[in-house]
């Protein structure tokens, strides 16, 4: 059994996503020192690109809500060992862009700007990066370890404290994330249209059989930023996806897929469920002064 982890899947690593939020949102003050690179906001289709499956892993405005209730804790922690602990409450409210980057690069402007590169700014807002950087920054060495450290810092203590009655086993739910991405790619409409945008890319000189392949191309990573030929592949990508519909037909069968796997494991979900449920109740009442 693992604890049920402030995970989003597939999408990026969970780091990067619990300190992420939305790049198109207005900045918050954040702390001065730490500059992380900017990034084309999300489109309109990635905003609306939801599976299934996300509405059993917890949100960004989720994680977000539990780390604020965890800053809280760690703070009256850090308290008691002598030292403080900056609570970062302000974290706002942005989309989820778990998916932005599950079918590829999707957006004409990413394709421009970054080819196939990916940074935190792509994926959420840097803002709450910042801060939470700039604060691990100011901490000395003793604070550093009453807070981080990894077998009994107050950030772990707090996160276990409020995980506590929330322990599910999250094999079967990311196991069915990826293999639901899989078996749509082997549909056959899915199939024929993969066909369809190989054709498209070959119209345009670019000889790839699937978009992973050409995301994926060796040449790219010979340079440690997006050349010309890598921004005109992404943009014949992005513009044969759009051409054959292969986006939508992909999240369409994506979605029949998983809603079919969550009918054939429901007890599994329902707990599932009940778990982020209580995990998000614990850090409600932390946050509105309860006990937790």
């Amino acid at each position: 059994m693992t604890r049920y982890r402030l995970s989003a899947a597939v999408a990026l690593a969970a780091s990067a996503l619990l300190i992420t939020g939305c790049g198109g949102t207005p900045p918050e003050q954040a702390a001065p020192g730490t500059v992380l690179e900017a990034a084309p906001g999300p489109s309109a289709q990635v905003r609306g690109l939801v599976l299934p499956l996300d509405r059993y892993l917890l949100s960004v405005d989720e994680i977000y809500l539990i780390e604020s209730a965890k800053d809280v804790v760690t703070r009256d922690c850090m308290k008691q060992r002598g030292f403080d602990w900056e609570v970062i409450d302000d974290r706002g409210r942005y989309p989820d862009l778990r998916n932005r980057r599950r079918y590829g690069v999707i957006e004409m402007p990413v394709a421009r700007t970054m080819g196939y590169r990916t940074n935190p700014r792509l994926m959420g807002s840097t803002d709450v990066t910042v801060r939470k950087m700039d604060r691990e920054k100011r901490l000395g060495p003793a604070e550093r370890k009453a807070a981080t450290d990894p077998v009994d810092g107050c950030w772990k203590r707090a996160g276990d404290r409020l995980a506590r009655g929330s322990r599910v086993d999250e094999d079967l739910v990311n196991k069915l994330n990826g293999s639901s991405l899989a078996t749509a790619l082997e549909t056959p409409a899915v199939v024929r249209a993969t066909r369809a945008w190989s054709a498209c890319m070959k119209e345009r000189g670019q000889a790839y059989d699937d978009f992973y392949a050409a995301a994926e191309d060796p040449r790219w990573g010979r340079s440690g930023r997006p050349t010309r030929a890598e921004k005109e592949t992404a943009e014949a990508d992005v513009a044969c996806k759009e051409r054959t519909g292969l986006v939508a037909l992909l999240a369409e069968t994506e979605r029949g897929i998983q809603e079919r796997g969550i009918r054939a494991h429901a007890a599994y979900f329902a707990e599932l469920a009940a778990a982020k449920k209580r995990h998000l109740t614990a850090a409600r009442e932390v946050l509105r002064g309860g006990r937790g």
